[in-house]
Formats: C-alpha cells, structure tokens, sequence
C-alpha cells in the first residue's frame, strides 16, 4: 500500500516509512499537492494509488461517504487524532511512523484490495 501523509505531517513520517521500506510521500515534499483543496488531494491520491494520511476527519468523511454514494472508488483513508499523535510531542514522528509501519505490515495487503476504506489509526501498543 502507497501512502499519502497530509499537509498537517511532517515529511520526516513519510521519509522514516521509507527507511523501512515503505512507499509513502508527504504532501509538503511534492509542491504540485501542497494548498490543493481536499476533494482535489484525495482524487489525486487516487490517481497515484495512494490512501490518504489525515487527522481532517471535518473534510475527508464527508468525501468519503459522497464518493461511496456516487459507486466511486479512492485509495483509503486513515485518519489520526491530534490527541492519540500529538504534533508537538517529543517523538511524535517516531510514534506515527511506527504505528503507520504496522498497520502496513499487518492491514495494508488485505485494505489495497478492498479500496475506498476508512481506517482510525492508533499508536503501536494501544
């Protein structure tokens, strides 16, 4: 499974998953992505086979549900909450790469297949 982190991750989650072997990118690294508009991101996540990374639940569920009634398709979803991976927490991107790494390893193979799925992403022994 490719990801795509959001504006709101940090390259360095993306660079770490591909340390590991792993095929992510962060918004912030491609400047044709960066201020694109939520509905435009996920349809280019889409484009590229890439499930989208984002604590935006506000603007993404509703795309979701609105992509699913139409019979559409997208990449995934998986969303993080600012409380359970706080940006400002001292290993913050540790702490997401990892979670994000195991969810690749243990849920990424089965989810590429289903397509259009939501996914609310916990940290690595929670």
């Amino acid at each position: 499974m490719r990801l795509l982190l959001d504006e709101m991750h940090a390259p360095r989650v993306a660079a770490r998953l591909r340390e590991r072997g792993h095929d992510a990118v962060a918004v912030k690294e491609r400047a044709e992505l960066t201020g694109m508009s939520d509905e435009d991101l996920l349809r280019a996540a889409t484009a590229d086979q890439r499930a989208v990374v984002t604590e935006n639940v506000k603007d993404f569920a509703p795309l979701h549900q609105h992509i699913a009634a139409a019979g559409q398709n997208h990449a995934g979803l998986i969303f993080t909450h600012p409380r359970r991976f706080s940006r400002s927490a001292p290993h913050h991107v540790q702490v997401l790469a990892d979670a994000l790494g195991a969810f690749l390893v243990e849920h990424g193979p089965r989810l590429e297949e289903v397509g259009a799925f939501v996914w609310w992403l916990e940290p690595v022994g929670r």
